[in-house]
């Protein structure tokens, strides 16, 4: 069951880092981050604007105009989705929009929120600290380019009060922790294609020709094909400075995000080949997501089957008693009796020493990129374990199959 809807970014462990080292979060410039509310207030003629923070559980307001707000859990915060890029986020009706309208600030029986407008509050660090925002509760038209830039000149203001003048960007020792998590995690994902791909041309290498060398190369190809593109989507989406990578978020099919999996045929761990079968009754149904991102973390656990599973491995879709949506990859083999699952979820710890790693359970060094790019979409990632199966299963929140008002497949 999934509790939590709201996204994750990326970076989260380095931007919790730069946001507990703002030296003006204190009390003695309230005045000042007030006059700002107000005027943003004003710009946006809604009749409330606050400042938000943004920690790991909760989001509390460092200054709030025209209604009393407590710290709430971030599943209550629309702020939570301003933080995921430097751009403004304007819902003009958020009872019409799928990310917002089952929302409890929005949905009948909460207080009937409707407009929202805000902008990312960006640290000299580059990290996003919250955001500044209006509020209504009726419905408005989209404001101006020209009322955002003001907008965002405000939230500069409101930086600058919280930094200090000239700001103080973050340690640099944080900053290159960032990077050096980004690079680990980013990196294997790089250099697993990598490997596979060795493997297959030594095996190639080893047998005449026959059917086996002819799967075995298309393998081999498309393993060079996932790694040039895992690399043009990192450049084009990534920023190693801040160890940010972003969301490129379109309609895409089911059935298309596993087609990079779907044609594996590969050697694993013991050099026996193994393909990938698409399980009976899979679901196949447009949603909204990075279709990269998603197929990124799919080619993850499914070469961890492929590596460390079993023999038989299979993947699908289809939805869970809340309508979410569940993406998972299978494989016919246990986890190893010393590997502790629940350390899998904490930050960047990938299990149990490499050297103990059971060979018979679909894990390896993917789970912590793929929960992250999970969490970048408001999911949850989970590894089930169950007599002679493990699965590996994505569940993205069930407003990703509510498209975006006038999208459709067509237009992915």
């Amino acid at each position: 069951m999934i509790s939590r809807t709201y996204p994750i970014p990326f970076n989260e462990e380095a931007r919790l880092r730069s946001v507990f080292a703002v030296p003006g979060l204190v009390a003695e410039n309230k005045a000042l981050l007030d006059a700002i509310c107000e005027a943003a207030r004003k710009l946006l003629n809604c009749p409330v604007a606050h400042v938000s923070v943004v920690e790991d559980d909760t989001q509390w307001y460092k200054s709030v105009v025209g209604i009393e707000l407590d710290r709430m859990p971030k599943n209550n915060s629309f702020c939570t989705h301003t933080i995921m890029s430097n751009e403004p986020l304007v819902v003009p009706d958020l009872s019409k929009d799928p990310r917002f309208k089952a929302h409890p600030m929005v949905a009948e029986g909460g207080p009937g929120a409707r407009f929202y407008a805000g902008v990312p509050l960006v640290l000299s660090s580059g990290q996003r600290l919250g955001s500044l925002c209006g509020l209504d509760f009726v419905a408005h038209d989209a404001p101006s380019a020209q009322t955002m830039a003001i907008l965002a000149d405000l939230g500069r203001a409101v930086v600058a009060a919280l930094e200090g003048v000239p700001p103080k960007p973050a340690k640099q020792t944080e900053d290159d922790e960032a990077k050096s998590t980004f690079i680990t995690l980013i990196g294997h994902e790089l250099r697993t294609p990598l490997t596979i791909l060795f493997g297959s041309l030594q095996m190639l290498e080893a047998m005449p020709q026959s059917p086996s060398r002819a799967r075995l190369t298309h393998a081999a190809r498309k393993s060079v094909e996932h790694l040039m593109q895992l690399i043009e989507s990192v450049i084009a989406f990534s920023d190693a400075s801040t160890g940010e990578l972003r969301l490129n978020e379109q309609v895409c099919e089911t059935d298309a995000l596993f087609e990079v999996v779907r044609d594996l045929v590969l050697p694993g761990a013991d050099g026996t080949l193994k393909s990938i079968a698409i399980a009976d009754g899979s679901l196949s149904v447009p949603l909204f997501a990075d279709p990269d991102q998603i197929k990124l973390a799919l080619d993850a656990l499914a070469l961890n089957a492929i590596n460390h599973g079993g023999r038989e491995i299979t993947i699908g879709s289809g939805t869970d008693a809340q309508g979410n949506i569940e993406l998972w990859v299978a494989d016919s083999g246990n986890l190893a009796e010393h590997l502790e699952l629940g350390r899998l979820y904490e930050p960047f710890v990938v299990g149990d020493s490499i050297d103990n790693r059971d060979t018979r359970g679909g894990l390896g060094l993917g789970l912590p990129l793929t929960r992250k790019l999970v969490e970048m979409h408001g999911g949850d990632f989970e590894v089930r374990s169950e007599p002679d199966r493990t699965i590996a299963v994505i569940r993205l929140p069930a407003w990703r199959l509510d498209l975006p008002e006038g999208r459709t497949d067509d237009d992915a």
